[in-house]
């Protein structure tokens, strides 16, 4: 009895390259659209209204760029990283080419978070600055754990769920702005207690003789917590991305 035809051996790194390709293709087009243009005029006005004529501090107004724009950017650039692929019809790239579908998932996710982060992380940097080197590193270095958090999760909810850039605003509204003020156990269930701690940004909540039993997270700690979530968010919506047959619409 004859054996089947084993199929041909695919090239050493061709998936890779076939990722690159990919990630710079999506990463242009981003770049070129009204949504990302739109996305660093209110970035740079949030900085400029509230650093620049309002007078906040630098501290302050890194909470909010950290914590709840970052965030927010992430939400509506990422959720939407399968259904864009859909509607542009360049969904097809991925089943025509003998190419591993998860891997290029993978590519178009940095192609839709590494805009976010470049429109945050220099920002944060800057704040940091008013307060020293080491704070701005610090600054900076939360904003792009944020976005790689952030930005697996939002993309794996965008497979799972029909309508999640609603479900991520109702998560980033009554869970992480909502949860992460609550000290101790719950409130470092949340990625921005985790971002806040990376960037020494705790909240500042007096609870008199108490205060040592809600100590917020060491920055280490959180640091991997962030990185634990988008490596394992990144690495189940490739899974799926691999495994899941997408309708094609005209």
């Amino acid at each position: 009895m004859s054996q089947p035809a084993q199929q041909p051996a695919l090239p050493a790194g061709h998936t890779l390259r076939a990722s690159l390709v990919w990630f710079r293709f999506h990463l242009g087009r981003t770049f070129q659209r009204r949504s990302f243009w739109l996305a660093a005029l209110g970035v740079l006005g949030f900085v400029t209204a509230l650093r620049l004529f309002a007078g906040a501090p630098a501290r302050a107004v890194a909470q909010g760029l950290i914590g709840q724009v970052g965030p927010l950017a992430t939400l509506f650039f990422c959720t939407g990283v399968v259904r864009q692929e859909i509607e542009d019809q360049t969904l097809t790239y991925s089943f025509s080419r003998p190419v591993r579908r998860g891997a290029l998932y993978m590519a178009r996710v940095l192609a839709a978070s590494m805009p976010v982060a470049a429109l945050v992380c220099p920002a944060a940097f800057w704040l940091g600055l008013d307060l020293g080197p080491q704070t701005a590193s610090r600054y900076g270095m939360a904003a792009l754990l944020g976005v790689a958090a952030y930005g697996g999760l939002f993309a794996l909810v965008g497979q799972l769920i029909r309508w999640p850039t609603w479900i991520g605003l109702a998560f980033l509204l009554f869970w992480e702005a909502g949860v992460s003020i609550v000290p101790g156990f719950l409130g470092k269930m949340t990625l921005v207690t985790h971002v806040r701690a990376v960037a020494d940004l705790d909240l500042q909540i007096n609870l008199g003789r108490f205060g040592h039993l809600f100590e917020p997270p060491a920055a280490g700690t959180s640091a991997v917590v962030l990185i634990g979530v988008a490596v394992i968010s990144l690495g189940i919506g490739g899974w799926l991305a691999g495994r899941r047959e997408f309708r094609m619409t005209r």
